[in-house]
């Protein structure tokens, strides 16, 4: 669960299995998540951008990668403590969503606040330094390629948490008596030349360039299984997510 384009340190119920489908103009996108218990989930999910070659193939479009993401989330006792939640997304294979993340939510009456800091692709604009770095000097650096790289999916352990940090967040408002009806607005501190194709010199600027960090956009339960979504991001781009 999350925002727009940003994590939340929502999780879904217990026992919940959820598949969301995302399209815009830069990919497709498909996520199968499961969340066997109330403080984990667990995703696993195909990309298919517009743009990118696959191998030796020329033609734009072609390229398919796959990726697991999973979230940790600390359950307060009290409800007026914030949930938080630590996550790792992509952290195995080719990396192109790689990235990591601590994050707060906190519900006051109908609004829902996130705030996160994260590495990875979170530090792609406005990024400091590691805060986590007094911990170790290795922390400083994030290495471009995971000693461990395969793009079969093996874990990519020593890049986790390493290299600069980021800022992220946002906020949902949920309209009274509208039946589930919610804005939402967030920072985004994504760029898309890098987040999700690396920079690949076949990737497209005309579709990825970004015109604005803030994301805008509605949610609407249409019935108890089923949810659209329906944002602009980076300032250009409409967003749809089922």
């Amino acid at each position: 669960l999350g925002l727009i384009q940003t994590p939340s340190a929502e999780t879904n119920d217990e026992g919940t299995l959820s598949f969301t489908y995302n399209q815009n103009n830069i990919w497709k996108f498909g996520t199968l998540s499961v969340s066997p218990f109330n403080w984990l989930e667990a995703s696993y999910f195909y990309y298919r951008p517009s743009d990118l070659i696959w191998q030796g193939d020329l033609v734009q479009g072609h390229y398919l990668d796959k990726g697991f993401n999973l979230k940790l989330k600390l359950l307060p006792r009290n409800k007026k403590i914030p949930q938080i939640a630590i996550g790792l997304d992509d952290f195995a294979g080719t990396g192109l969503f790689s990235k990591e993340y601590i994050v707060a939510t906190q519900a006051l009456k109908n609004t829902k606040f996130s705030l996160g800091m994260g590495w990875g692709s979170f530090s792609n604009i406005n990024s400091f330094k590691n805060p986590l770095s007094f911990l170790s000097k290795q922390l400083i650096i994030r290495p471009e390629f995971s000693d461990n790289f395969q793009q079969g999916g093996a874990l990519n352990y020593d890049k986790w948490f390493r290299g600069n940090a980021g800022l992220f967040g946002g906020v949902e408002i949920f309209f009274p008596k509208k039946n589930g009806l919610s804005l939402k607005i967030e920072y985004d501190p994504f760029n898309y030349l890098d987040f999700s194709a690396k920079n690949r010199p076949e990737a497209s600027f005309d579709i990825r360039k970004k015109d604005s960090n803030l994301n805008v956009g509605l949610s609407y339960p249409f019935n108890k299984f089923i949810t659209f979504d329906a944002s602009f991001i980076k300032g250009n781009t409409f967003n749809l997510s089922v």
